[in-house]
């Protein structure tokens, strides 16, 4: 006969087996819970991962395709000798324009020549420089910049490189300085080796005369013009520059001519004759 003690521990025997089968079952359902949220997380971030990525690749592609259409057309433009060659005549022919509203003689031998000039270098092709506008978005596009810098250049060519009858007129005090250096070199080493030997000299004198210009200082790099400037000097027809810039004269039609249809396609559309973005070793 089962004394009650007996019955007690047999029954505490059975709760606790039937017990830690509950507690299994009931812990391979929370494991099998738990796996099935696991894998749903996972599921999810996977397809976040996977659709984010896919946008981040058709933002890329997109961004990739649109530098390449620019750089397609700024290389069909800029590299093509004759695109480059039209497109300067245009720029030329409408700083011209401005430049006789300013009362600049465009009808003189030194104004054409300097025009012709400013043709010549766009035969090798224009270089697209990086970098090269710090701020040209003050203009709606090229075409507003274009007409809002010529007439800047062009009455800034009066105002700081022509010169005048007062003595202290920055006009007067630039050309005076940059004929100057002209005809001391020419003195001193003839015509042919004078461009050579004032070309940096006189590039930072125009660079600086060219920053006093509104619409000019802050929308590009000076050290960048400066090189620009250096070759505009070294490289143009050694007989056409001494004979411009050895008066005070000249220098204001070689600045209207030459250099400022240069600058404005600097700042405008960010190119320079080829290879006139760094100076020769």
């Amino acid at each position: 006969m089962v004394s009650t003690s007996e019955y007690i521990i047999l029954g505490l025997n059975t709760f606790k087996y039937n017990m830690g089968n509950w507690f299994k079952k009931a812990g391979k359902s929370i494991k099998k819970g738990a796996d099935k949220v696991a894998d749903k997380a996972k599921d999810t971030t996977d397809t976040v991962v996977k659709e984010t990525t896919k946008a981040a690749n058709t933002v890329a592609k997109e961004t990739t395709k649109a530098a390449n259409t620019v750089a397609k057309e700024t290389t069909n433009v800029y590299k093509d000798s004759k695109k480059a060659v039209v497109h300067t005549t245009n720029v030329v022919a409408k700083n011209t324009e401005e430049a006789a509203k300013q009362g600049l003689d465009v009808a003189s031998d030194t104004w054409k020549e300097g025009s012709s000039q400013v043709v010549e270098f766009s035969k090798d092709g224009l270089e697209a420089v990086e970098d090269a506008a710090e701020a040209a978005v003050d203009w709606l596009d090229k075409n507003a910049c274009y007409m809002g810098l010529n007439m800047a250049l062009t009455t800034g060519c009066v105002a700081y490189f022509t010169p005048k009858p007062a003595p202290a007129d920055p006009g007067t005090v630039t050309s005076t300085s940059i004929s100057a250096t002209m005809l001391a070199a020419m003195a001193s080493v003839g015509q042919k080796v004078a461009i050579m030997v004032v070309s940096k000299e006189v590039g930072k004198l125009l660079a600086d005369g060219i920053f006093l210009i509104p619409g000019v200082k802050g929308k590009c790099d000076k050290e960048l013009l400066t090189r620009v400037l250096t070759n505009v000097i070294a490289k143009s027809n050694p007989i056409y520059t001494t004979a411009a810039l050895s008066t005070p004269a000249g220098v204001g039609l070689f600045v209207g001519s030459v250099v400022s249809p240069i600058v404005a396609t600097l700042i405008c559309e960010g190119v320079v004759p080829n290879g006139f973005s760094k100076l020769d070793d």
